[in-house]
């Protein structure tokens, strides 16, 4: 009976400390799988604001651009050179109501939906005079 009776402790005590060690490797798994969890979920915002952070920065350096764009300057500035090219000049000065412009000036309209129109110097860029708006 004693036999019986210390196998019987000793069976449930080996299936108690197999249920306490598939606990703890139960438990080991989870905090694990936690842990993966949160550490690809911390991956995944780090993306997410890189990539918020990169649009954001095209987006501002498109409105620069199109600020630069659409410039306007005044009378003693310089025009950069790509406005000073042929296809921004005005020709028929008089379909538009402006003055012949003098000798070594013309008319240069830079954005065509402004109405803003600049007597600049040929050889320099330098805006002699603003019609328009």
């Amino acid at each position: 009976m004693k036999r019986i009776l210390l196998a019987a402790a000793l069976a449930t005590f080996a299936a108690s400390a197999a249920g306490a060690v598939d606990a703890r490797d139960h438990d080991r798994h989870e905090r694990k799988a936690e842990r993966d969890y949160w550490k690809e979920r911390g991956k995944a915002e780090k993306r997410a604001r890189k990539d918020y952070e990169k649009a954001e920065k095209a987006y501002w350096k498109a409105v620069r651009e199109d600020r630069k764009a659409h410039r306007r300057w005044a009378r003693g500035q310089h025009i950069p050179v790509e406005y000073r090219q042929s296809r921004y000049y005005i020709n028929d000065y008089r379909a538009y109501g402006l003055a012949a412009p003098p000798a070594g000036y013309t008319y240069v309209r830079p954005h065509p939906q402004d109405d803003t129109y600049y007597m600049i110097e040929l050889a320099t860029g330098l805006v002699a005079r603003i019609l328009g708006n």
